[in-house]
């Protein structure tokens, strides 16, 4: 019976010993995977933003060329003001000279439309066939009440002279294009069409941009005047597929790939450019047929029209951002997990083998902080009942610290983060401790050197049965790169690259923002509409090195003019606007005081001094709108009127 007891007790033992190491081989399983899940979705998210980066940087170049293309039309409009007839030989000398077909890939020409009432029809067919032009005619036929038709057009290939006298007009798509750049004065953009320069080869959606040109000297401040002084229309049209190659140039291993649809749909009607099949070097497969991991859909807005972009990455991209990472800690844990539960399991059974077995374990426990630390992602785990929390290598080299330089880690890491984070960090791990939340934050730490780094922590939080957290397994990696990206990359999007004022996106954010502010407080605010007088005279004389000089150190005067609160944008060229919020009677003392200020002499540095002027226009809101554009209009048309009455004013919207 003794013995039997005996047997049965070992047994017991035994069986507990077993248990338990089953239990640390499943335990090693559960952090493995916590470990592998954890990594997998850091590393997709990394993906995630390359991804949106890659389409950032993608929608920067395709509106900055746009933008290129408009101060092309600009230009051509200039021509037309700065004379009263440009003749054929003019026209073609100064497109020549912008050399379309080397700087401006993608625009097929730059013409001029004239616009004919019917009595005039026949009278200007006659007179271009003098020009050596025997077989000119405006088509297509037909009666209608209005004409137009294209007079020039350079360069003036055979493709091009396909349009020769085309009635643009006649067609709906360009029809509205033309109406909404002749009502606003401005750049406009038409819808998808057919060019009429295409015979049949190389067939490819296009589209047109219109800039108007208004009788010089003739007042055109509302539409009315508009549509009664409009003679013509400086225009360009555009192959997409030329377009995009051609401010793409590389297109060989593309890592994204997109398709422009003109509105706000994908309907394929609507389909205006779709990439052609481009092969993987690697792989030798077609990129079209690949099946995207990532995809995002983002719309840009032109004048009078909107496109609708459906970006996806390729294998290009797949294959450079692949990460073996997750794989190998999985695999690095199992396989240590199995190795634990071996050598475990021959200690319990065999205790002869228990030195050994001791050594073995020691190796494998080197291995697995080998493979938890094979890479930037470092790996920490927190006790919450015995308050013990443990780093490994890598935590240490993320936070700028050497493991002997300190008593308490959790107070050396909390010494770490940047003093305006802390309060945040220590409320998202009260979060995760009352099971409101994971704790997965980002924040800063400065190491020191004083550099700030940025952190991103992931981790997984074990509760017991009263819902009290007890375990906290987490890793942390370094998010410096990213952020820094988004940061410039917002600033390259919102501040002028000159003076580093705000730009017109900013600076409407600002307005929208003063707008609702000063509705809620029942307030009044004022924006100023500032103009350089005589600026043109400054770059064409001292040259636009000069010119930009001036800008920015008239910007540093405005702003040595305004208070804390108030914002002064640049719109571009020599306009400025200031927004003056919880403001109405100085409102005139601050403009008189920024034109004061202006008519200072400007001291170069060769010690020649410059002298300028402005011209300033005041809105106040709501009293002279009740909107934010039409606070715009009205500012603007105060400082035509300041022009007007000889520069260097001041006028109210209320003055007019």
């Amino acid at each position: 019976m003794q013995m039997q007891r005996k047997v049965k007790k070992s047994y017991f033992k035994f069986m507990q010993s077993t248990f338990s190491c089953w239990f640390i081989f499943s335990l090693s399983l559960c952090i493995t995977f916590v470990a592998w899940t954890i990594i997998t979705k850091v590393n997709q998210r990394h993906t995630q933003d390359l991804f949106k980066f890659e389409v950032a940087q993608t929608l920067i170049s395709i509106e900055q060329h746009m933008q290129g293309y408009e101060q092309v039309l600009r230009g051509g409009v200039g021509l037309f003001k700065s004379s009263g007839r440009v003749s054929r030989l003019e026209f073609h000398n100064y497109i020549i000279n912008l050399q379309v077909d080397k700087y401006w890939p993608g625009m097929q020409g730059i013409g001029y439309a004239v616009i004919l009432k019917p009595e005039e029809k026949e009278t200007f067919v006659n007179s271009v066939r003098l020009e050596g032009f025997n077989e000119f005619t405006v088509f297509p036929a037909g009666l209608r009440d209005q004409y137009t038709s294209i007079v020039y057009l350079e360069p003036f290939t055979a493709r091009n002279q396909r349009a020769f006298g085309y009635d643009m007009y006649s067609e709906k798509t360009r029809h509205n294009a033309m109406d909404i750049a002749r009502d606003n004065g401005d750049i406009a953009f038409s819808a998808k069409v057919k060019l009429v320069q295409e015979n049949g080869n190389d067939l490819q959606n296009g589209f047109l941009m219109y800039l108007p040109v208004y009788r010089n000297g003739a007042s055109i401040e509302n539409i009315s005047q508009r549509q009664k002084e409009l003679i013509g229309y400086v225009y360009s049209p555009f192959r997409i597929n030329n377009l995009i190659n051609g401010i793409f140039l590389n297109n060989e291993n593309r890592r994204i790939i997109f398709s422009i649809y003109d509105g706000d749909s994908e309907d394929a009607d609507d389909l205006l450019y779709t990439p052609k099949i481009i092969k993987d070097n690697s792989s030798g497969a077609d990129i079209k047929d690949f099946k995207s991991a990532f995809s995002i859909v983002k719309t840009i807005e032109f004048p009078g029209r909107s496109w609708t972009i459906h970006f996806e990455s390729t294998s290009v991209f797949e294959t450079n951002i692949e990460n073996m990472l997750p794989n190998l800690v999985g695999l690095t844990g199992i396989v240590v997990a199995l190795l634990l539960l071996f050598v475990m399991l021959n200690i319990t059974s065999n205790s002869r083998k228990a030195h050994l077995a001791k050594m073995e374990l020691e190796i494998l426990v080197d291995r697995l902080k080998a493979g938890a630390s094979a890479g930037i992602v470092g790996i920490w785990d927190w006790d919450v009942e015995k308050n013990i929390l443990n780093w490994d290598s890598v935590m240490y080299q993320l936070y700028g610290l050497e493991k002997a330089d300190f008593a308490d880690l959790y107070e050396a890491w909390l010494d770490r983060v940047h003093i305006d984070d802390r309060s945040h960090i220590d409320g998202e791990i009260q979060a995760a401790l009352r099971h409101e939340r994971e704790y997965c934050p980002e924040f800063r730490v400065v190491w020191p050197d004083n550099s700030v780094h940025f952190i991103k922590a992931v981790s997984k939080t074990t509760y017991d049965k009263a819902d009290k957290a007890i375990r906290i397994v987490g890793v942390n990696y370094d998010i410096t790169e990213q952020k820094n990206t988004e940061i410039r990359l917002d600033k390259e999007a919102s501040f002028d690259p000159l003076t580093q004022l705000p730009n017109r996106r900013l600076l409407d954010d600002r307005l929208k923002q003063a707008i609702a502010f000063t509705d809620r407080n029942k307030n009044n605010l004022a924006i100023l509409f500032i103009d350089l007088d005589g600026f043109k005279k400054v770059n064409d004389v001292h040259g636009h090195q000069v010119g930009d000089w001036l800008l920015k150190e008239v910007s540093k005067r405005i702003q040595y003019c305004l208070r804390g609160t108030d914002t002064v944008g640049r719109l571009g060229g020599d306009e400025f606007v200031v927004v003056l919020p919880d403001i109405y009677d100085n409102a005139k003392d601050v403009a008189t005081k920024i034109r004061k200020t202006i008519e200072e002499p400007f001291v170069m540095t060769n010690n020649e001094i410059l002298y300028i002027s402005l011209s300033i226009g005041v809105a106040i809101y709501p009293q002279h709108a009740k909107n934010q554009i039409t606070l715009m209009e009205c500012a603007d048309k105060a400082m035509y009127e300041a022009k007007k009455r000889g520069r260097n004013n001041v006028v109210f919207f209320d003055d007019l």
